[in-house]
């Protein structure tokens, strides 16, 4: 009776562990939440007119020709971007405030001089994995402008 309860935990402890593995994968698949803080620090209000725009993307610096996985609008200065369901396992995020209030965020890049920033720390953008690090935040001013 001992060997067949001897053989029985192992057994278990593997069924759980491809539980789990099966568990993981699904959720990969579905994608996880990711919310995004963003403060505009520089001059001007974040409003409906002049907004922030967050940006995510699967590349750390994107140019003119990088098109987004996703983007929101902030409406309020340290508001929340809420991103459901990325699937990709790491972004880079991206802020645009609107200064000028003529930017949609999807005709293409920032018109020239729009106040830019990345999530990043020590000027090196950081990556996120949303499975992981599913809330972010961060501030930024009109130091940083898009060329």
């Amino acid at each position: 009776m001992r060997s067949v309860q001897r053989n029985c935990v192992p057994a278990a402890i593997l069924m759980c562990v491809v539980s789990l593995l099966v568990a993981s994968t699904a959720m990969a698949r579905q994608g996880a939440d990711l919310t995004v803080t963003v403060s505009y620090t520089g001059k001007g209000p974040v409003d409906e007119k002049n907004d922030v725009l967050v940006f995510l993307f699967d590349h750390p610096e994107p140019t003119a020709d990088s098109r987004p996985l996703s983007v929101r609008a902030v409406t309020k200065n340290g508001g929340v971007a809420t991103f459901k369901g990325v699937t990709a396992p790491t972004v880079y995020v991206v802020a645009v405030y609107d200064e000028k209030a003529n930017y949609d965020g999807k005709s293409g890049p920032p018109p020239a001089g729009s106040p830019i920033a990345t999530y990043s720390k020590g000027g090196k953008p950081i990556p996120v994995e949303p499975a992981k690090t599913p809330k972010v935040a961060f501030k930024f001013g009109d130091a940083k402008r898009w060329k």
